[in-house]
């Protein structure tokens, strides 16, 4: 008989901040399948993964993706072996400060895995196996310092505090209803590049992936997921695709 698949789920955020509110302007999640108990290798014409990338169209829409995010996080938590993210605490934190309606319960995806967050040492069986590819696999800092140091290469425009920089510039565009200022492709591939190389970088960690050196992000992501920023992975230009 057939063993199931083992899953690993990595996840990313970006967001700014308008009038004093958290505004998510995007999330991402990756999904992997890796073997039972050892190491794959990756490259980028083999690669193959599945994702999820969600974006807001205006900034009222946080609450939105957060109950979207939510249920990945409910899914990943039953049904993946390996729940990765790359300070973690800190995303968690910013999802669980996200304004709910009066009466509106917890959000249990968020609330399990920022439980289990607190000691990844620890876990129910029946449960992922959570990795914080800034604190467990090091170095901590942003996701690119991380990747350079395990010879992943990160996608430049997105690199350092770039990509920070970027998601609270198309935040007050979006606030000021600027939409000539908000590159939605632009915010795909930066959350989404984030997810998977937190993927690739979690899979290190547990053993269950590797790499040549120098794997090159961006190419992975032209191979499997052109199709979340066109302009930016499939060489179409912006606008002109059907």
């Amino acid at each position: 008989m057939q063993k199931p698949a083992t899953w690993l789920t990595a996840l990313s955020l970006i967001w700014g901040e308008a009038e004093g509110e958290i505004v998510l302007m995007g999330s991402a999640a990756v999904f992997m399948k890796v073997h039972r108990t050892r190491s794959l290798e990756v490259s980028a014409p083999l690669a193959n993964f599945g994702y999820r990338v969600l974006l807001p169209d205006t900034v009222t829409e946080t609450t939105a993706i957060a109950r979207q995010l939510d249920v990945l996080l409910v899914q990943a938590r039953r049904k993946a072996q390996i729940i990765a993210w790359h300070n973690g605490a800190d995303d968690l934190h910013v999802l669980q400060q996200i304004h709910r309606a009066e009466g509106e319960p917890r959000y249990p995806g968020v609330t399990a895995v920022a439980d289990a967050w607190k000691d990844r040492t620890s876990r129910d069986p029946s449960t992922a196996r959570c990795v914080d590819t800034s604190h467990d696999l090091g170095p901590a800092g942003l996701i690119s310092d991380t990747a350079r140091d395990h010879d992943l290469v990160s996608v430049q425009q997105f690199a350092g505090t770039h990509q920070q920089d970027r998601a609270q510039e198309a935040c007050e565009a979006l606030a000021g209803k600027r939409s000539a200022g908000v590159s939605h492709e632009a915010l795909a591939c930066s959350v989404l590049s984030s997810a998977l190389s937190t993927a690739l970088l979690g899979g290190k960690h547990a053993r269950r992936l590797h790499w040549e050196d120098g794997l090159r992000v961006e190419d992975v992501l032209r191979q499997v997921a052109w199709e979340a920023a066109p302009s930016l992975l499939g060489g179409v230009p912006a606008g002109t695709r059907s």
